[in-house]
């Protein structure tokens, strides 16, 4: 594995559970001459302790009371480095999710069978759990080792919306539930890519609790403040539990007992919210509803913007065929997966694995793709963002993007937010990718 600047990371890791017992190491750790001969499955943390004794160590609680250490880390790993670290490894655990996801996309349009596609359903579900699964063990760590440090800034709220929008509309679909989302005109001071992610913790959390009825995501104004609020029709919180459930948000992200109630999402989301010092609070009706709500500042004496344009009802009725897509992806079982989903709506697929490749295939004389779809990563000197903006250049033509990424550095998330291109995290549901596809292409360009 590489981190972030092409460097091979060698840092010692070993892996405890709850019982504090060694379930996983790599190369490194395996190498490292104090544990020559040591590790096995099942060895206890203290009995690792006494052969590393004088070895500087860096602790990391996971969610579900086990343990990351990283050997020898604490005089070197600087926080840039272990948050690339730590993105790095994220991006490559989701690269086969986002291949599944894209496959299971594929074969729903030639499943007609109702009990198949119910397993489809099923499928697809699954692979949104592991993703949200991944993201938030990975953000958990990097928060408790102190390696997320945020850039607030004055961001729109819209934006988010219409991501979270995007990610959590097939989720819902799939799950027969309603979903909606209010426009909001406001401007908040925060990260953005933090407050997006505790929004999708609690979406997610009103997701796996509401067996029937809605899912609302709204905002309030109250003076200097906006609440933005996840309502659901779910089975609501007993008194008791409401709250153990808001003392467990109040607890430091590092407190040895936090998430021992509230999961790992709501763990995430309490903590993210404290280090930006916004607040969460909880509201609920047993066997009614329940309302968690995010409490972020206000940018004062702003202007209105405009609301979103709503999106489309469902992107599975959206027609993106006849559009010719360039896609330029550096892993090749995305790139097939993509392949496989796009020319199973119509369209014509021309694939590549870097800007200098895409050029290439394109050809001397070359045709304007109606489409350009690229990785955040890709081979060679250009990123995704670069080489739709040099292909474009190149064709003499404006050309409609679209990035992809599995990262989580927060750094590259910001630059790619910040391109003007929309924004999808793999895996990608298909009914999101179809949907912005169809957003980007427009009706009259694909009319014969």
């Amino acid at each position: 594995m590489e981190d972030g600047g092409g460097n091979a990371v060698q840092e010692p890791l070993l892996v405890f559970d709850r019982a504090l017992r060694l379930v996983a190491w790599n190369t490194a750790a395996q190498a490292f001459p104090a544990l020559a001969g040591a590790l096995a499955e099942g060895v206890a943390l203290a009995t690792l302790d006494e052969r590393l004794a004088g070895v500087p160590v860096r602790d990391a609680r996971l969610a579900d009371g086990g343990l990351v250490r990283t050997l020898g880390a604490a005089p070197g790993l600087s926080a840039d480095r272990g948050s690339r670290l730590f993105a790095a490894a994220s991006h490559d655990l989701r690269q086969p999710l986002a291949a599944l996801s894209l496959l299971v996309g594929a074969l729903d349009g030639r499943v007609a069978e109702p009990a198949a596609r119910d397993v489809l359903r099923s499928m697809s579900a699954a692979v949104q759990s592991m993703k949200t699964m991944v993201d938030g063990h990975f953000d958990l760590v990097r928060l408790q080792a102190g390696l997320l440090e945020p850039e607030v800034g004055r961001h729109a709220v819209n934006g988010m919306l219409t991501r979270l929008a995007l990610d959590f509309a097939p989720r819902f679909e799939a799950r027969r539930l309603r979903f909606s989302v209010l426009p909001c005109s406001a401007m908040v001071e925060t990260d953005a890519t933090l407050l997006e992610r505790i929004l999708h913790a609690l979406l997610a959390n009103a997701l796996r609790h509401t067996e029937r009825g809605r899912v609302l995501l709204g905002c309030r104004r109250r003076g200097g403040e906006l609440r933005i609020e996840v309502w659901d029709s779910g089975r609501g919180v007993p008194a008791d539990q409401l709250a153990l459930l808001r003392a467990e948000l109040a607890r430091p992200p590092g407190d040895e007992q936090s998430g021992s109630v509230l999961g790992l999402g709501l763990t995430l989301a309490g903590g993210l919210a404290q280090r930006l010092g916004h607040r969460i609070e909880i509201d609920s009706v047993p066997g009614r509803c329940s309302r968690f709500s995010v409490i972020v500042r206000l940018v004062p004496d702003q202007e209105e913007e405009p609301a979103a344009p709503p999106l489309p009802d469902s992107g599975a009725e959206a027609d993106v065929s006849r559009a010719r897509v360039l896609v330029i992806e550096d892993d090749r079982l995305v790139l097939e997966a993509l392949g496989v989903l796009l020319g199973q709506w119509g369209c014509a697929v021309i694939g590549a694995e870097s800007f200098d490749a895409a050029m290439e295939v394109l050809g001397p004389d070359p045709q304007a793709p109606d489409l350009i779809i690229a990785d955040l990563r890709l081979k060679g000197a250009a990123n995704g963002i670069v080489a739709i903006r040099q292909i474009a250049k190149a064709l003499d033509t404006a050309v409609p993007g679209l990035v992809l990424t599995g990262d989580t550095d927060p750094k590259r998330l910001r630059e790619a937010r910040l391109s003007g291109y929309p924004l999808l995290h793999k895996p990608v549901a298909p009914l999101a990718l179809r949907t912005a596809l169809a957003n980007l292409l427009g009706r009259e360009r694909l009319r014969p």
